[in-house]
């Protein structure tokens, strides 16, 4: 079981001095265009200090300052955490493509790994971890194509017209990663400013042949709940074949500068190249708990949620009230009442020039229980809800301009998952991470007609949700 994080390293302190730090934050993150990115199959760059017992990491260009070329690693998505403060799971999921040739052509990566720490020392001013593991690691059609230009609908960037190459393998991989955090001056468990250094080299190595390493040397500081890091990253590619993986290895290997900013549960991290003149920036999202003193307070009655389904790409915004005539006599499942609003423009089934403009608007019950294992900070959810949803086909690239008639139908709700105690950002106000399966599923299917071809459109719509909900504690 994904274990909450132990004392010491990962006191929760709320933060009070919010909007100059929240810009020069996102400032950080958004620096430059991703066209790199993290080794696949390897924890992402946080530094030991920080407890991750669930972590969730995302880069897109989109944190960038655009560009024109969508190129490489654009896209990178990396769930992890760890299992009784020995075990690392690590899922990846990548998007790879070379837009800026003749005859574009893309791949997915999917990654899944799994470590032990070996050497696992902590105390009030040093961490040293040396980690060892095995995975797998995959290329193919993981839907990355209906991501990527679902997202760029959403940030109304053009959307990437490019062919999967028919590479369809999965190779085996085995892993090392050790790491050195050291405090010279002050120690974790202090409000009072540390100062220190970070050393880190991680090696992958795939059953094909391939060979991924990079070695960093940080400065590191911090004072509460805020840590920073600044330093220098080297990168090393080599055994890859076939252009998109060759050229994404070119891409990757250099040496970069690495700017890092730790606010609570949030992470946000820049890296920039020097030779390649390319870099790429995360946002990273740490469940581990509420602080001792928050661990078992109420919720308020009132919650809100937002989050994005993916693959068919949509935003979601939800509000929740827990009503007290709905929980007479204190049920083991709390229930709320619920309103959803969603909309997105997901590619229409594989057909980057085709996309689906929908609107969502509902309503219906949650049930929500707090589990009772590592310390309670994880909650299970179940709902289902009716509404309406329209559509509409339009097309991008080739086929601009063209679009349909709107078509709407009553739709049935449900989702499940969990949400994960994050932490609290501002006095008495919190967040959780929130992860599980949503459906749309309509109650009669139609077509629409574009430029005489016919669409058939409100099918059902099953998808993997992540988000955030926002709450407040009641006392």
């Amino acid at each position: 079981m994904i274990s909450r994080n132990r004392p010491g390293f990962n006191i929760e302190r709320p933060v009070t001095r919010k909007p100059a730090l929240v810009a020069m934050l996102l400032g950080i993150a958004a620096s430059q265009p991703a066209t790199a990115g993290e080794i696949a199959g390897l924890p992402a760059n946080t530094p030991p200090i920080i407890q991750r017992p669930l972590e969730f990491s995302f880069s897109n260009d989109f944190l960038g300052r655009g560009g024109s070329v969508d190129d490489f690693r654009t896209q990178q998505f990396i769930i992890g955490g760890t299992i009784r403060d020995r075990w690392e799971v690590t899922f990846d999921h990548s998007i790879l493509t070379l837009i800026d040739v003749d005859d574009p052509v893309r791949t997915d990566q999917l990654s899944a790994t799994l470590g032990y720490r070996l050497v696992n020392a902590a105390s009030g001013t040093t961490v040293n971890r040396v980690t060892a593991g095995l995975g797998v690691r995959g290329y193919g059609n993981f839907g990355g194509e209906r991501m990527q230009n679902g997202f760029h609908q959403l940030v109304q960037s053009s959307v990437e017209t490019a062919a999967y190459t028919d590479l369809d393998r999965t190779d085996a991989t085995a892993w090392t990663d050790a790491q050195r955090y050291h405090l010279l001056k002050g120690s974790s468990d202090s409000d009072d400013w540390r100062w220190g250094y970070w050393l880190r080299g991680s090696a992958l190595w795939a059953s094909d042949g391939q060979l991924d390493a990079a070695a960093g040397v940080y400065g590191v500081g911090g004072k509460g709940s805020v840590d920073f890091w600044v330093g220098l990253r080297q990168d090393w590619r080599s055994g890859y074949d076939g252009l998109v993986l060759v050229e994404t290895a070119a891409a990757e290997q250099d040496l970069a500068a690495v700017f890092g900013l730790r606010w609570g549960p949030l992470v946000f991290e820049t890296v920039q190249q020097f030779d390649n003149k390319a870099s790429y920036g995360q946002i990273r999202l740490v469940a581990a708990g509420f602080d001792d003193q928050r661990a078992n307070a109420e919720q308020s009655s009132f919650a809100f949620d937002v989050g994005v389904t993916v693959p068919d790409v949509y935003v979601n915004l939800a509000g929740r009230w827990r009503a007290d005539w709905l929980n007479r006599g204190e049920p083991s499942w709390r229930r709320s009442l619920y309103v959803v609003g969603g909309f997105g423009d997901p590619q229409h089934e594989d057909d980057p020039m085709i996309y689906r403009r929908t609107v969502l608007a509902g309503a219906g019950v949650e049930w929500e229980r707090r589990l009772d294992v590592a310390g309670g900070w994880t909650s299970a959810y179940f709902s289902a809800g009716a509404g309406w949803r329209q559509e509409r086909i339009f097309g991008d690239d080739e086929r601009a301009g063209e679009r349909s008639d709107t078509v709407s139908r009553g739709v049935a709700l449900a989702g499940a998952g969990l949400r994960f105690d994050a932490g609290e950002l501002i006095a008495d106000y919190n967040f959780r991470i929130q992860l599980g399966l949503s459906a749309v599923i309509p109650l009669s299917d139609a077509q629409l007609d574009m430029s005489g071809e016919s669409f058939d459109v409100q099918t059902t719509i099953v998808g993997v949700a992540l988000g955030l909900t926002l709450g407040r504690f009641a006392d």
